[in-house]
Formats: structure tokens, sequence, C-alpha cells
């Protein structure tokens, strides 16, 4: 039998790895998907410090409805706190203002999302474990933040629900101290 040259066990050591991370993929693809909801425990900020809304559902302009609970607070000073425990999936730049969106999951499975936009001065970083009440940031741009949460379906996509449907008691009241006026409709398109 011939010997192998060094270049020829090279591209099968490589053939070998991209095999196997191939394997490993396709096991986590067969992963079932967590159903299980969040449950929100902690207002994102402080209720008190909130001057004014946009509630889930609002028309935002034609055919577009807003898909999150948006607040306006009283100074750039005010933390946004995680609702639930879960880790950081990911953290992104947003496009149109200088400040950042936070994606939480609850399990790496999980359908749901939680996306926190408008945050700035991060306290977290992707992939960190977070507790219900853990300091993410400072609200963002115009001093403002919002809580949106999402399920992915693998028939109907992604939708946006309203966050007292994943509330506990406690949450929905602090927010109705402000205003009874959260949701206007159960779910939307993101």
């Amino acid at each position: 039998m011939k010997k192998m040259s060094a270049s020829w066990k090279t591209r099968l050591v490589i053939v070998m790895v991209i095999i196997s991370q191939v394997a490993v993929a396709c096991r986590k693809s067969g992963q079932k998907d967590d159903e299980t909801p969040p449950v929100l425990s902690v207002t994102p900020v402080d209720i008190t410090t909130v001057r004014h809304i946009i509630p889930f559902g609002a028309d935002l302009r034609p055919g577009q409805k807003n898909p999150a609970f948006e607040y306006y607070v009283n100074g750039s000073s005010v933390e946004v706190r995680s609702v639930c425990a879960g880790y950081v999936e990911d953290i992104r730049l947003n496009d149109n203002f200088p400040d950042y969106e936070v994606w939480i999951k609850t399990s790496s499975a999980s359908v749901f999302k939680l996306i926190y936009d408008h945050v700035v001065d991060l306290n977290v970083k992707k992939g960190d474990k977070v507790d219900a009440g853990t300091v993410l940031g400072k609200v963002g741009n115009g001093d403002r933040t919002e809580l949106q949460i999402n399920k992915s379906d693998r028939d109907k996509g992604e939708l946006s629900y309203c966050p007292f449907d994943f509330a506990t008691d406690d949450f929905i009241s602090r927010h109705k101290q402000f205003t009874d006026t959260w949701c206007l409709t159960g779910t939307v398109r993101p």
C-alpha cells in the first residue's frame, strides 16, 4: 500500500472534522422545541419613572402595529432589567439609533425570545446568564426602551405576543399603576 502524503493527510483530517460538525448540527436540529413560556416577574424599568407609553398593538403606520410595550421614562439614567431568568442569546446594534437590542431566551431550544430594544451602557454580553431583575443596561435613545416577546412557530413564522400573556399578577398590577391600556390586541407580526 502506498503511503499518504502530508497534504492528503491534512485534507482527510479536514474532511473528518467537517463530517463531525455536520453530525453535531444534525443532532441539534433534531432537538425538540422548548414550548415553556417565560414568566415575567420584574418590570423592565421602574414604573414610577415612566412618563409615556406606546401600548402593544398600537398603530405605528399603515399595516404596522407596535409589537412591544414601549416605555418613555423621565431620564437617561433609568436602568433596564431582565423580566425573567435566561441567557443573553444576542446583542445587536440598532441600524437607525445609537443603541442596542438585547435578546434573551429562557433555554437554547426555547421558541420564545425576549427583545429589549433601545438599551445603552450594557452590563451584559452574549452568553451571559441573567436572573429576573438583572440590570441589562440603561434606557437608550430618547429615554426609552421596549419589551417585545416573540414566539417562533415552524408553521406560522414569528409572532409577537402581549407581555401580559406571560406575566405574574404583580408584574401586571405594577404596570396598571400607570395605565390600564397596555395591550390593544393579543398578537402582531413583528
